[in-house]
């Protein structure tokens, strides 16, 4: 099954991919590199896209061993790289004020080596890097004396104001670029890399600082440099990680904690429907397949308020539809709905309903007689069930995932199984896998006295503890 899935990921980001490079198409490239000591069989030009990386095109070395990368096609406004032979990157430069550039240098001292024609943005590009490395060296000389000398020293204290000054040293020169180079991608992307100024943390009215102040700031002021309407910084390597780290870093990772940051980066996002197709398409794939429980409700949501809106014309009818008909499957069983009832024959072939099981808990346990990893799971639920039956009121709802009585009958006998056993195929409510999207085995779902899903695929070494949370949390509720 997992194969199946991400070949299917792959396919979809396929399709994905090829709408995105296609997209407006104009005047074309041409662009030579001219690199001494570069002496590759292949040289390949590559995009960024999100949190990954497309060859657009290849070219073969010609006299004197320039590369020329010619198309009719124009290449969309973002970073680029060079990949040589073995197919590792050799330095990236930017599509933004020229498609039609000439790029030379010398293999082993790139960056400063590097010289353009007929780009004055990758100029400054290359020199920012060069820039950045030889202040680098510098910094990394200082911290080896802090390194060295004793905290509090002479030298320690002077490497540190050293290293300060050159922190306020690159800054300078990265600002002068950003103003010097109005609505530049260089620009863009150098303001972007900013993170937002934290003012000083107030003091609160018991005399404490606010201890959550500067996180609260932050997170309220991460796109303050970060364009989300400019679909040039898509095609970057560095947008990608900014959203995870919102996401990730700077949000509770209860669902509807994320629902709502994602809902915020859409807002920042603008009408850009460049970005909308990236953000919706790398979201969908992380919360579509997220093993994490509960993380399907943001899949919903993104299906729910986004699918029928008009930019999403670029996703394959096919796809698309595929994506919404599983989201309202699980739309029905989300932490918090109730269960669906399913009234199904017991082994004396008598109709047993879900719902008018009398019980703090209810355990439904998808399970195959054929099933590896069931025979494995069945004894330790069976455990769970003796030791916990009385004290937790806990019942065991089993479902039969085969259509065989005779092989039913003996699995239970076999395992000496006392809850309620029924067969999935033997039924008076629809199709138990369409209601529950189980396709696999064994699939738990446990469920509070009302028949609300409390958890959901989850194994008998954490029933436990799921139970015992439940409770505590009616307890503080009281």
């Amino acid at each position: 099954m997992k194969n199946i899935k991400h070949f299917k990921s792959f396919f979809i980001v396929l399709i994905f991919n090829t709408m995105f490079l296609m997209s407006s198409a104009q005047s074309g490239y041409n662009i030579i590199f001219d690199l001494n000591g570069l002496n590759d069989s292949i040289l390949l030009l590559a995009n960024y896209s999100g949190d990954k990386q497309f060859v657009v095109d290849t070219a073969y070395p010609e006299k004197n061993n320039r590369y020329i990368f010619k198309g009719d096609k124009e290449l969309l406004s973002g970073m680029y790289f060079i990949a040589g032979q073995n197919k590792s990157k050799i330095f990236d430069f930017l599509i933004s004020d020229s498609r039609n550039l000439t790029i030379s240098g010398k293999k082993n001292t790139i960056p400063q080596s590097l010289e353009v024609k007929d780009s004055k943005e990758n100029q400054v590009f290359f020199d920012y890097i060069s820039f950045l490395n030889e202040k680098q060296k510098e910094r990394n000389l200082y911290l080896e004396i802090q390194k060295k000398g004793k905290p509090g020293s002479d030298s320690s204290l002077l490497a540190a104001n050293q290293i300060s000054l050159l922190n306020e040293e690159v800054q300078r020169y990265i600002n002068g670029i950003i103003n010097s180079n109005p609505g530049s991608l260089i620009s863009a992307f150098l303001k972007a890399m900013q993170d937002p100024e934290i003012p000083s943390v107030p003091i609160l009215a018991n005399g404490r600082p606010d201890s959550t102040f500067t996180y609260r700031y932050y997170k309220n002021h991460f796109w303050d440099n970060i364009d989300l309407s400019d679909d040039r910084l898509v095609r970057t390597p560095f947008l990608h990680g900014k959203v995870e780290q919102y996401l990730t870093k700077l949000t509770h990772p209860a669902p509807d904690s994320l629902i709502k940051s994602i809902d915020e980066i859409f807002v920042q996002s603008g009408d850009n429907p460049e970005t909308f197709k990236y953000l919706m398409w790398y979201l969908t794939i992380k919360y579509e397949s997220s093993e994490i429980m509960g993380y399907d409700a943001i899949f919903v949501h993104l299906v729910d308020k986004y699918y029928n809106d008009d930019k999403m014309n670029w996703m394959n009818p096919t796809v698309k539809e595929n994506l919404i008909k599983k989201a309202n499957k699980l739309k029905k069983v989300l932490i918090g709905q109730v269960a669906p009832e399913m009234i199904l024959l017991d082994t004396l072939q008598q109709p047993v309903s879900l719902h008018k099981i009398k019980a703090e808990y209810t355990i439904i346990y998808f399970w195959d007689p054929d099933c590896s990893h069931c025979k494995k799971e069945t004894p330790l639920l069976k455990d769970l069930y003796s030791k916990s039956k009385a004290d937790l009121g806990l019942e065991v709802y089993a479902v039969c995932m085969d259509t065989s009585w005779v092989e039913m009958k003996k699995y239970i006998q076999k395992n000496t199984t006392s809850w309620i056993n029924v067969n999935g195929f033997y039924s008076l409510t629809p199709d138990f896998r369409e209601l529950y999207d189980v396709n696999t085995s064994p699939v738990m779902f446990l469920l509070d006295k009302k028949k609300n899903i409390i958890a959901k695929r989850i194994l008998t070494t954490q029933m436990e503890a799921f139970i015992n949370q439940h409770r505590q949390k009616i307890i503080a509720q009281e």
